[in-house]
C-alpha cells in the first residue's frame, strides 16, 4: 500500500522542485540512516559481510535503478503503458524461480498472476499513452529490476533482520542515485513542500515500503510477494482519486475489483509451489 501512495506524495515533491533522481537519493539516504541507527541502538544490527555487501551493492542499486527507469518510462510513453509493463514483474519472478531456482510454480500461480496483470492493465485506464520504444524498454527494465531485487534479497532475508536489511538496501539505493546525480546534476532549491515530501518518504514510506516488501518476501516467498506488489496501482489510483481530485472510469473500477479478487486467491497460488525455508533471524 505504501508503494501505491508514493506517486501521490512524490507529486508534491515534484511541484516543490525536487527531481526524481534527487527524490530517490534523499529519501533513501534519510530512511537508510534512520533504520541503521535504529538497528544499532536496539542491538539488531547483526549481518555478515557477504549479506551486507549483497543488500547494499546489489539490492539497493536494483531498487534505485528500477524506480528511476519507471519515472523515465512514464515521461517517455505515458503512465498507462509504463504502469502495465512495469507491473509484469511477477512474470519475471515466476520464470526465474522455475529456471534459476528450480521452484516450479503451479498452474494456480500462473493463473493468479495473469489475472492480476489483466487487472493492472484495466486500472491503468484506456488511452493516455503512445508506444515509444525507449519508454517500453525502460518499463521492461523496471519490471526485470524489481523481480531481481526480490530474488536476490530473499536468501539474505533468511539470515538478516528486516530493519537491518531495509536500512542497507536504502543506503545502496542512495549510493546508486548519487552516482546518477554526479553525471546529471540537479537543482537543490526546493520549496518547503518539496522538503516535506522528501521527509515523509524518507521517514515513513521508505521504511514501511521496503520493510513491508521484505516481510512479504520472507513470509510468502518471492512469487507471492511480488504478486502482492500488483496492489500498488490500485492504491495509487484510489489515492489520486481521494487526494488529487482525479476520477476513474468504469473499466478502472473493474480493474480494481479484479486485482482485489486475485489477491484473495493468493493462498491458492502459494499452494502450487514450494515455500521458502523459514528465516533464522527475526
Amino acid at each position: 500500500m505504501v508503494y501505491g501512495l508514493t506517486p501521490t506524495v512524490a507529486a508534491a515533491g515534484y511541484a516543490g522542485g525536487v527531481s526524481p533522481t534527487a527524490l530517490v537519493f534523499l529519501r533513501s539516504l534519510l530512511g537508510g540512516f534512520l533504520l541503521l541507527g535504529l538497528a544499532v541502538v536496539t542491538g539488531r544490527f547483526r549481518v555478515s559481510s557477504r549479506d551486507a555487501l549483497t543488500l547494499t551493492f546489489l539490492c539497493g542499486p536494483l531498487f534505485a535503478i528500477q524506480l528511476l527507469c519507471f519515472f523515465a518510462a512514464i515521461n517517455l510513453t505515458g503512465a498507462q503503458i509504463a504502469v502495465v509493463l512495469a507491473h509484469i514483474s511477477p512474470v519475471f519472478v515466476l520464470i526465474a524461480s522455475a529456471v534459476l531456482l528450480r521452484r516450479r510454480p503451479g498452474p494456480a500461480s500462473w493463473a493468479v498472476c495473469g489475472l492480476m496483470v489483466v487487472g493492472v492493465a484495466l486500472v491503468a485506464g484506456a488511452g493516455g499513452g503512445d508506444v515509444v520504444v525507449p519508454g517500453v524498454l525502460l518499463a521492461l527494465v523496471c519490471a526485470a529490476g524489481y523481480a531481481a531485487y526480490y530474488l536476490v534479497g530473499e536468501p539474505c532475508l533468511r539470515r538478516v533482520g528486516v530493519v537491518t536489511a531495509t536500512g542497507l538496501t536504502s543506503i545502496g539505493s542512495a549510493l546508486a542515485a548519487g552516482m546518477v546525480l554526479l553525471v546529471a546534476p540537479t537543482e537543490w532549491d526546493f520549496t518547503t513542500a518539496g522538503w516535506v515530501s522528501v521527509a515523509v518518504q524518507g521517514v515513513i514510506m521508505v521504511p514501511l515500503g521496503i520493510g513491508g516488501a521484505y516481510l512479504a518476501v520472507r513470509a510468502l516467498g518471492p512469487v507471492s510477494g511480488s504478486m502482492l506488489g500488483l496492489l500498488e496501482p490500485v492504491v495509487g489510483v484510489l489515492a489520486a482519486l481521494a487526494f488529487l481530485g482525479e476520477s476513474l472510469v468504469f473499466a478502472q473500477w473493474v480493474g480494481v475489483a479484479v486485482v482485489l479478487a486475485a489477491s484473495a486467491l493468493l493462498p491458492l497460488a502459494r499452494a502450487g509451489h514450494s515455500s521458502p525455508p523459514p528465516p533464522t533471524v527475526r
